[in-house]
């Protein structure tokens, strides 16, 4: 279908053209000086912090320190010399929270009798059995705040659209009203103004009476819908934040209804709290009943007149009411190494869940069924949403080619009009009835174009 431009002739037309923009013009405008709108944005823009401040997500934690004794003094001697100690611990943003330690130690006597250099290195990590990984939790609220900051800030876009393009029909259609108001009041002005000239009827009579209340019905009418009018015009600059100043070009909708397998972003987002409903429930499981293996080791390395080396580690695994560690060892100096091996294990009748942590992995569990529930019934929602729109799409391209039949029609017969009327076949008063009918024609086209414009924003937000 081409591009659809709808232009009022000037006889038809109620402001000058000369004044009147495109609905893009005003829809441009409208975001530009609406506050409305600018809140939205400033609230799209603190959402977008917050997204990137998950994103940069856990950072490596560092940690140091250190110290210094000048007045160090040996045990139960008066030497004294100078202490100096540093360490550093390096945390890493993994499940695991592998940990890394560094140190050094410098003792240094001031008669220069005894230097010692004390320096280490440790690393940790544990892994765990049960399922539950932290990042993953993590990975899935990123998800869903980035789609859902996104999908807010776009379905808030097409909707403020929307309430636009509705403003503009509502005046449009007040404005069609107040024509055929008028039209109305002058007619059954002319028919009084005829029985009061003519003096057909009395002004007693019942046929007069009735016609001057109708008169005076019409009269009501019409200033109610100028001020319903107005009514809209005011509206229309709140929504907008622009002066009312005609409608000049009508765009056509882009009827466009696409379909995925797997449904929108809002049924993506269902999901995704499903999958982190699940990750919760892993959670729990892995807080009530742990399985971890916990690695660590270190190697200490003390350098003065009798070096030492000293090099350990543990070995631990640990279940809800047990648990097992080896540590094994050595030191080693200049004449000799001496290794160790310490073996322990803990078990307890504890291992029972309780009441209440059978409530909590309930509750987990519940809210995981309902998360997945509510993604079925999304995705379900989702294709009956489809078939609504696609039921629109079909009603909507009937009326379009009713309304423009039916202006097609109308302006035939005002033409015929005017041409009759030239001949003396016809009145004025028939020729200005099929310019109304002409002019109504004009606003029901426009109007039913505004509503497949509306329809378009409303495929838009399905398509998001």
């Amino acid at each position: 279908m081409k591009r659809v431009l709808l232009f009022i002739g000037l006889s038809l037309m109620i402001v000058s053209s000369i004044f009147s923009i495109s609905l893009d013009e005003i829809i441009a405008g409208a975001k530009t000086l609406s506050p409305t709108y600018q809140n939205t944005v400033i609230s799209y823009e603190n959402a977008l912090i917050n997204v990137r401040s998950l994103e940069r997500g856990d950072k490596i934690g560092v940690s140091v320190s250190a110290s210094v004794n000048p007045l160090y003094e040996t045990m139960g001697t008066d030497t004294k010399g100078l202490n100096a100690s540093s360490s550093a611990t390096v945390t890493l943003p993994n499940d695991g929270k592998t940990t890394i330690d560094a140190g050094v130690g410098v003792t240094t006597l001031y008669d220069g009798s005894s230097t010692s250099t004390n320096l280490s290195l440790g690393a940790s990590h544990t892994f765990d059995f049960t399922g539950y990984s932290s990042s993953t939790s993590d990975d899935l609220t990123l998800a869903q705040t980035k789609y859902s900051t996104e999908l807010s800030m776009a379905q808030a876009e097409l909707n403020f659209e929307k309430s636009v393009i509705n403003t503009v029909s509502v005046i449009l259609g007040y404005e069609k009203n107040i024509k055929k108001a008028e039209k109305s009041l002058e007619d059954q002005k002319a028919v009084v103004d005829k029985m009061d000239t003519l003096g057909t009827y009395s002004k007693t009579s019942a046929t007069y009476i009735n016609a001057v209340n109708l008169l005076n019905q019409l009269q009501a009418t019409l200033d109610a819908s100028q001020k319903q009018y107005e009514n809209a015009l005011e509206s229309f600059k709140k929504v907008t934040g622009l002066e009312w100043t005609g409608l000049d070009e009508i765009p056509e909708p882009v009827l466009d209804l696409k379909i995925y397998d797997n449904g929108n972003t809002s049924v993506l987002i269902k999901s995704l709290t499903a999958e982190a409903a699940i990750e919760d429930y892993k959670s729990v499981v892995a807080a009530i009943n742990p399985m971890n293996l916990s690695l660590s080791g270190s190697v200490k390395e003390t350098l003065s007149d009798s070096s030492t080396t000293s090099i350990s580690g543990t070995i631990a695994y640990a279940g809800n009411n047990w648990s097992i560690s080896a540590t094994p060892g050595v030191s080693i100096t200049s004449d000799k190494t001496s290794p160790s091996l310490t073996i322990s294990g803990k078990w307890s009748n504890g291992g029972t869940i309780s009441t209440s942590d059978e409530d909590t992995l309930k509750t987990a569990s519940n809210k995981m069924l309902s998360a997945d529930n509510d993604y079925r019934d999304a995705l379900s929602s989702y294709y009956d949403e489809a078939q609504s729109l696609s039921l629109k799409i079909l009603s909507w391209q009937n009326e379009l080619i009713n309304a423009q039949a039916s202006l097609d029609y109308a302006k035939l017969v005002a033409e015929n009009e005017k041409i009759m009327f030239e001949y003396g076949f016809s009145t004025e008063k028939d020729v200005k009835s099929a310019e109304l009918n002409a002019l109504t024609a004009e606003y029901d086209l426009k109007i039913t174009m505004l509503d497949g414009l509306s329809l378009e924003r409303d495929l838009k937000i399905f398509a998001l």
